[in-house]
């Protein structure tokens, strides 16, 4: 009995000390999918069957097919792609052409069906004729504006004969996409010529959808026999209609009229109740400032060269109007340019949202204290602006170097007739010492005598500073350029060789073949300091 319960004891400890360890799949596969067989084989000449069977080690899944799968040249009918487990059938919806090399990009869209598992840049390749097609041609894909690669873009091989319009209603023969470094190539290709174009295909349709889009071509045919690198510089067309994308009043007193591109000819405006008006800096806004209306503002655009628009604006109307006002709901919005820190050489501005009556401006309300000893004191100023209806004003005052400053606005220093006013606001900033700029001396030597606009770029690509350089025959190609007082950072360069001389960029047009302006850019940052001089040079090209 005794001998018993020790055996008893010793099973009950034994199960007490087992450990249950789980069971392992093993390693986790991360290999994708393996051809084991192509029937036809890969690389197949004289290709005569409709139908394609490759067989892969694993289960397979399509992933994305539409898009990642491209053949070329390409057929009418895409060819149907089924996957049946290990299994993937291709079939063609029409007969091949004859001697011909073709090409199946598979793209990323197959993978193994447990871990996903990507094929990557998977192909298949066959000829109708006796020969592999081997030529090879290589480009790279460029942003006009910056010199920046370009990726995600189409890159078509058209017919060398074929028209202009060709890419508004036919899709490529070839076709690859520019690499996130914005390098293409194109394989397998015949000793031919082509025309080709590189377009940022928004919606996919393998077309050119016009201004919408942006384009690349070349102004000649390119032959698969030069083994050159083809550059193609992608810009967007200006659009070749004139239209108006929305006309609105955003606030009363202002209407703004957006248009779809720059206008250069606009003769005059008229409508009741108008004040005045006028176009941003891009001209592609037009603001029109008016009074004493309401419901509608009928408003007429004159043009140089095309019909006048004649426009319906929607306005308040003048019950909603008199609430707004009562409630204090219509304000002038002031803007300033004043940063906390100021550069010590500027002046203070302040803008309007709508214009004002000049002598409707209370300057007793504009207050301007400088601290000396820790203490704010009243300094003198002068509100300098034009007469009669104005957006805009300056506030005169000799500013001193690292020096605390605080512009006092009161309410009701812009009023008018009708009861609108400003909420009070104050600017307080610290104006900068003259060791806390920089001084930039530019030497650049011009490629050719031509007009060119120099542009200083800051770390954000905004352009703080455009000159214009027009160099004569007689002029020297060597031209110095002096910033004063710019700001410590990193600065770019960049030369737009202003060919038709009208002082701006100009965009590309393809069925006129002209290519967008050329651009130099410097690649190399320029670092400025506190309190530093820079000379910098560099050769234009």
């Amino acid at each position: 009995m005794q001998k018993l319960l020790i055996y008893i004891s010793i099973i009950l400890l034994s199960a007490r000390c087992a450990q249950i360890t789980p069971l392992t799949g093993g390693k986790r596969d991360m290999s994708p999918p393996v051809v084991k067989e192509y029937r036809p084989a890969n690389a197949s000449v004289n290709f005569n069957t409709q139908t394609i069977y490759i067989e892969f080690d694993e289960y397979i899944a399509l992933k994305d097919i539409s898009s990642q799968f491209i053949i070329t040249p390409q057929t009418k009918e895409p060819p149907e792609i089924q996957v049946t487990g290990k299994k993937m059938k291709v079939t063609f919806n029409e007969p091949l052409l004859p001697n011909t090399t073709y090409k199946l990009a598979f793209g990323n869209a197959v993978s193994d069906i447990n871990e996903g598992n990507i094929l990557q840049n998977f192909e298949y390749i066959l000829s109708t004729g006796n020969s592999i097609d081997s030529l090879r041609l290589k480009g790279k894909v460029l942003s006009a504006l910056d010199g920046k690669p370009s990726n995600e873009v189409l890159v078509g091989l058209y017919p060398k004969d074929s028209k202009d319009s060709v890419m508004y209603t036919d899709k490529p023969l070839y076709i690859t996409k520019a690499d996130v470094s914005g390098n293409f190539a194109f394989n397998h290709l015949p000793a031919e010529s082509f025309k080709i174009l590189a377009i940022k295909d928004q919606n996919k349709n393998l077309l050119y959808d016009g201004s919408e889009e942006q384009i690349a071509f070349t102004t000649s045919n390119i032959s698969t026999l030069d083994t050159n690198l083809v550059t193609l510089n992608l810009f967007k067309e200006a659009p070749s209609k004139n239209f108006i994308r929305k006309p609105f009043s955003p606030d009363y007193g202002k209407a703004v009229v957006v248009y779809n591109k720059p206008q250069e000819d606009i003769v005059s405006v008229i409508a009741k109740g108008m004040i005045d008006y006028e176009l941003n800096a891009m001209k592609d806004t037009l603001s029109i400032f008016y009074q004493d209306k309401f419901d509608t503002l009928q408003t007429i655009i004159n043009y140089h060269s095309r019909k006048a628009d004649t426009l319906q604006i929607k306005l308040i109307n003048k019950g909603t109007y008199e609430k707004r006002i009562k409630n204090k709901d219509i304000k002038f919005v002031l803007q300033t340019n004043i940063a906390p820190e100021f550069p010590f050489y500027s002046q203070p501005e302040i803008r309007l949202n709508v214009p004002v009556r000049s002598n409707e401006i209370d300057r007793s309300r504009i207050t301007l204290f400088e601290k000396t000893d820790s203490v704010f004191k009243p300094k003198a100023l002068v509100v300098v602006c034009d007469t009669g209806w104005v957006t805009r004003m300056a506030v005169k005052t000799e500013l001193k170097i690292e020096t605390g400053y605080r512009i006092i606005i009161d309410s009701k220093a812009f009023s008018s007739a009708d009861g609108r006013f400003n909420d009070s606001i104050a600017y307080h900033f610290v104006t900068t010492a003259q060791e806390d700029h920089a001084q930039l001396n530019l030497k650049l030597f011009f490629p050719k005598k031509e007009n060119y606009l120099v542009r200083l770029l800051n770390e954000k690509e905004q352009i703080i500073d455009e000159r214009k350089i027009a160099l004569a025959l007689m002029s020297p190609s060597e031209q110095i350029i002096e910033y004063k007082n710019l700001m410590p950072g990193n600065y770019f360069v960049r030369v737009v060789e202003d060919v038709n001389k009208n002082g701006r960029f100009d965009t590309g047009n393809y069925f006129l073949k002209l290519q967008p302006e050329t651009i130099f850019i410097n690649p190399s940052s320029i670092k400025l300091l506190s309190g530093w001089e820079v000379e910098n040079e560099w050769i234009v090209k």
